[in-house]
């Protein structure tokens, strides 16, 4: 049996304003092109298939479109769960129906118990829930934490496993250790979110959603697919793509990750305002989403317009005319060293790149001599 992971396709996902629609369409055309070489037994998609409990027109049509291929064209079974951006009443709307073709839909905490039997391997879900959903699902107040929930609905399966059998988890959650990027909304605002690997011993592998790296954590039986594309900076030097699980003879023989090319990447780009308009900045291409982190460039008028009339995907702008990294004292030390004349002259060619001029230079002598002689009286 061959098993696809993936997750966090975030369709619909918005950026400093800018839609990633294209991008998201474009990497899933490329993702169906595998699909139809890897001829796979089941996909998974563990959550956050949409950005938003409330995705636009197209990010549906997105989906819908890709699942059709995927499943009705191509025959592939399919299992995908919700995630914290999920609407789960959305995405589980026509689920019942659905599982003619072996698409399986799962957003709530109902069915956790039940599996889907797909060949010799029996699928788990555990679709994302808040910690008063599962105060609610098991009656139990005393539930205060994501860990303590996960506990209880790991109990609640396990009292179904079928142990002579191979077992696989989905679920969407934080696992403890896991590296996090600045695109993953956190669970639950004023509590731990992340739960113990330990917690999952039952079983012979979970495949996981909501961090976007796909090596969040190191683990023999526990893994993140990642998300398709990069969802934000601190992204940039992540991988994307999704992972293929082979099996054998009831045993997991490998599981591979697979890398994909988007259609454009983030990029940051530091450097000078100057060498960035005259095209002399280190680029990898001019059609990424750019992240400019610059220099020398407070004299200018509105930058941002400058910068997208060259580089038309430039996302955000950042001055760094003022370097932070220089230790603290020993700037004091070199200040301590200048009259009043040249720290100003130093801080005004700091900031433009330019000199101070002589007309300049015999105002700010007078508008020095001015004060320290308290004032010209009127």
């Amino acid at each position: 049996m061959k098993i696809i992971h993936t997750a966090d396709w975030h369709l619909g996902r918005i950026i400093n304003g800018k839609s990633l629609l294209e991008d998201q369409a474009y990497i899933l055309e490329q993702f169906i092109r595998e699909m139809e070489q890897q001829h796979p037994d089941v996909i998974v998609i563990a959550g956050d298939l949409y950005d938003t409990s409330y995705p636009n027109k197209e990010a549906i049509l997105l989906l819908e479109h890709t699942i059709k291929r995927l499943n009705l064209e191509m025959g592939i079974a399919i299992i995908m769960i919700s995630g914290n951006h999920d609407s789960k009443e959305r995405l589980q709307y026509g689920a019942t129906w659905f599982e003619r073709s072996n698409l399986y839909i799962r957003t709530h905490l109902d069915n956790i118990n039940e599996a889907i039997t797909i060949g010799d391997v029996d699928f788990y879900t555990l679709p994302f829930a808040t910690i008063n959903e599962t105060q609610q699902f098991f009656n139990d107040e005393r539930l205060e934490t994501h860990q303590q929930c996960l506990s209880k609905s790991l109990s609640y399966i396990n009292k179904a496993l079928d142990k002579e059998k191979l077992n696989i988890l989905i679920g969407h959650l934080t696992v403890q250790g896991g590296l996090r990027s600045d695109s993953e909304r956190p669970l639950t605002i004023g509590t731990v979110e992340s739960v113990e690997a330990e917690s999952f011993k039952q079983f012979d592998r979970v495949l996981l959603g909501h961090l976007h790296h796909p090596f969040s954590i190191q683990s023999d039986y526990i893994s993140y697919s990642g998300s398709l594309l990069q969802y934000s900076f601190s992204e940039t030097k992540q991988p994307k793509g999704y992972k293929c699980i082979e099996i054998e003879s009831g045993e997991i023989i490998k599981e591979k990750f697979i890398p994909m090319q988007p259609l454009r990447k983030l990029e940051v780009v530091n450097g000078d305002y100057e060498a960035a308009i005259q095209e002399k900045i280190d680029i990898e291409s001019k059609e990424n989403y750019l992240h400019f982190k610059l220099k020398h460039m407070s004299h200018v008028s509105d930058p941002m317009m400058h910068l997208k009339q060259i580089y038309p995907n430039t996302l955000a702008l950042t001055n760094q005319t003022f370097d932070f990294e220089t230790p603290l004292h020993e700037r004091n030390e070199e200040i301590q060293k200048m009259n009043d004349e040249e720290i100003i002259s130093h801080f005004y060619e700091y900031i433009t790149d330019e000199s101070l001029s002589e007309t300049q230079n015999s105002k700010l002598n007078s508008i020095l001599n001015d004060m320290l002689q308290g004032g010209s009286e009127k």
